[in-house]
């Protein structure tokens, strides 16, 4: 955007890729999420989880990028994006919303978000059952699975590995309520300061999106709000088609976790119930 100082929010062009963020918590599908808005709509573009893949780079990112008006960080990624990727559909980056998500500088980017009309900067917002982000991170705990934490289509090996270090895990009980409430106060924050600025959004579901069997329409509803993609008839095959990665995990928590009982002992009567039966 040569000549406009700090890269203001015109420095994106109407007729470009689309701006979007992928705003969603670890362990949560978003690598292969990212893949398939990429690929379907045009070109899939690197996959960057910019704002930091855990707290502490997130704290240090957000401190570079400090202040109440400071939306450049944001406007400096979908500019560059947009230059650097002329012919893909979408580009943008992933945000995992950890604490800083609150701070002054991530609100002036939501702010942004929210004011911006020609072109829109579009966020997708998905979630996942958050008993299966515990499960999924004690499996990807470091020395558990000697891997990458993706396995390609037809890397057989590698799925075996994956499928063996998911079966028969021992989760801990002992401060699993406690993460929950943690997790979940910050998921129900993230979704209320959505609303609260008015940033336009589509909100979406993991179990949804990959669990929905042939019901295509949640991935729909992210494309028709992104306005490009298929929109109208997406076929599961054509989905599958548009992902490189493969499901690593055991369908049934009762051959993933060897403490099943425990924890269902654990969540019985608490709020998280019934993240047992989702």
């Amino acid at each position: 955007c040569p000549g406009q100082e700090g890269l203001r929010p015109t420095c994106l062009d109407p007729d470009g890729p689309v701006p979007f963020v992928l705003l969603t918590r670890g362990r949560s599908g978003s690598g292969s999420t990212w893949q398939i808005i990429g690929n379907l709509t045009g070109l899939e573009t690197p996959s960057e989880e910019y704002t930091g893949s855990g707290p502490t780079e997130s704290a240090r990112f957000f401190a570079r990028n400090s202040g109440p008006d400071n939306d450049r960080w944001m406007m400096r990624n979908l500019c560059g994006k947009q230059l650097r990727h002329p012919g893909a559909g979408v580009v943008g980056f992933k945000w995992k919303p950890f604490d800083t998500i609150f701070s002054d500088s991530a609100g002036a980017a939501l702010r942004t978000v929210a004011a911006l009309d020609r072109p829109r900067i579009a966020v997708v917002r998905s979630r996942r059952n958050l008993l299966d982000v515990v499960i999924s991170k004690q499996k990807h705990a470091p020395g558990n699975v000697r891997s990458s934490a993706h396995c390609l289509k037809g890397d057989e090996d590698c799925l075996k590995r994956q499928i063996e270090a998911g079966t028969g895990l021992v989760l801990p009980t002992d401060d699993l309520l406690d993460k929950l409430r943690t997790w979940n106060r910050l998921e129900e924050g993230v979704d209320k300061l959505l609303e609260e600025l008015g940033v336009p959004h589509v909100a979406v579901t993991y179990e949804r999106l990959y669990y929905g069997g042939d019901d295509t329409s949640e991935w729909m509803r992210i494309f028709r709000f992104l306005g490009v993609g298929p929109g109208e008839g997406l076929t599961r095959e054509r989905l599958e088609g548009a992902m490189e990665h493969v499901a690593t995990h055991h369908p049934s928590r009762n051959a993933t976790l060897a403490n099943y009982a425990e924890v269902a002992e654990v969540l019985r009567g608490t709020e998280f119930e019934e993240l047992l039966h989702r």
